[in-house]
């Protein structure tokens, strides 16, 4: 019976990647799963590339499959890619149990929810299950598998290929799905970060509420992986880590590693970018020192990295 199975809402913020996200609406299509135990929720930040009239469209193609829900929610502004799934919480159904968090460039395998929900199985204490990311082009190739913290030096280390099933410190957002319940206990994401890091800051909050986390490597998600603003790219990545080691870290692990970021990782970013730029780049390194300031502070949300 499909009652067996259960209720999960998959929820993709989107903006402006039209053709992209009607290649991954195909791929839910083709998911081996009932499909009238699978609500779809489409977060539009406010395109103009005619996104939603292509959703709407491709809605009424999807409508006689049997969907339990299919759902366009067309927002006045743009609120970013991980914002609206606090938004979402109290738009979907409640008869849900997981909800599968997609970025609109993705293209999933049919087994894909049904590997991931195995883990939930499997493990009771589950919280959260990411999936294997590929690079769309290239799909031997792994974008990024289980992701562990060491607090105590204030670095995180992503495995770019694990073909076992572990727990780990955290997954990314791209594709990972999440029990329900558990999401609402720990209180959503944290707005702080606007881009980068929100995913680990999530996940960290998770586990201190004593909830386990997986990698599934049976689940393959193909990612169109996006390029990022160089500049930008930097800022939120400097300026977040230290946000996160201090929204996170136990006191004693956030002592040695804030005082490893001053003396020991700062000098060795600068370092880095001597190299990397055969000398010295001044935009880049004053984009690195304003985010570290910026971390320091507290300043958070959107910044200027420029």
């Amino acid at each position: 019976m499909n009652e067996d199975y259960p209720f999960t809402s998959i929820f993709i913020p989107t903006m402006n990647r039209k053709s992209d996200l009607l290649e991954c609406l195909y791929s839910l299509q083709q998911l081996d799963y009932p499909k009238d135990r699978i609500e779809l929720l489409v977060w539009d930040n406010n395109s103009s590339d005619g996104s939603t009239e292509a959703v709407k469209l491709k809605f009424q193609e999807m409508d006689h499959e049997g969907w339990a829900n299919l759902v366009l929610i067309e927002s006045d502004v743009n609120l970013g890619q991980y914002i609206p799934y606090n938004q979402v919480r109290l738009k979907i159904d409640r008869e849900s149990q997981y909800i599968l968090g997609l970025d609109d460039d993705v293209f999933l395998s049919e087994n894909c929810l049904e590997s991931m929900l195995e883990v939930f199985r499997l493990e009771t204490s589950t919280a959260i299950v990411g999936a294997k990311i590929v690079h769309y082009d290239a799909p031997s190739k792994v974008v990024i598998s289980a992701g562990f913290i060491n607090w105590w030096l204030g670095k995180f280390k992503s495995l770019r290929s694990y073909e076992k099933l572990v727990e780990c410190d955290y997954v990314i957002g791209c594709g990972w799905l999440i029990n329900r319940e558990i999401m609402d206990k720990v209180g959503g994401f944290d707005t702080d970060y606007f881009l980068m890091h929100w995913e680990m800051d999530f996940c960290s909050r998770v586990k201190k509420h004593s909830y386990k986390i997986f990698y599934q490597p049976n689940a393959i998600i193909k990612h169109k992986v996006p390029s990022k603003n160089k500049r930008e790219g930097l800022y939120y990545l400097y300026r977040n880590k230290l946000l996160l080691i201090k929204k996170n870290a136990p006191f004693l692990q956030k002592l040695t590693s804030l005082i490893l970021y001053a003396f020991f990782w700062l000098p060795k970013i600068i370092l880095d970018s001597l190299v990397v730029n055969k000398g010295i780049n001044v935009k880049e390194i004053k984009v690195v020192l304003k985010a570290v300031y910026h971390g320091i502070i507290g300043k958070v949300g959107k910044g200027d990295p420029l």
